[in-house]
């Protein structure tokens, strides 16, 4: 097997596990009434969008992937906090 061969067997394997990672976080969300659940869940639905764009980006690569990932990450810190305070309803 070639490098590009293995390449593409666990790219196909992480997009799979990123997948049914998605699909349980979903459900979860989607099932459950507790509102910090909730935030917390839609953090990890960000991050696993987040993981299937840098599978994604493996093949059809750009010179501003990484800067989108990282400008994403700084983003998802600024929503984790704008859950907690939507849980705290405001309150410090």
């Amino acid at each position: 097997m070639t490098p590009t061969q293995f390449l593409w067997i666990f790219a196909g394997m992480a997009a799979v596990i990123i997948a049914a990672a998605m699909a349980l976080v979903l459900w979860r969300a989607v099932s459950t009434r507790n509102d910090a659940r909730r935030a917390v869940l839609a953090d990890m639905v960000f991050l696993t969008i987040i993981a299937g764009f840098l599978v994604y980006c493996l093949f059809y690569s750009s010179s501003i992937t990484y800067d989108v990932v990282l400008l994403a990450g700084l983003g998802g810190a600024i929503s984790t906090m704008a859950f907690a305070r939507i849980i705290t309803r405001g309150r410090r």
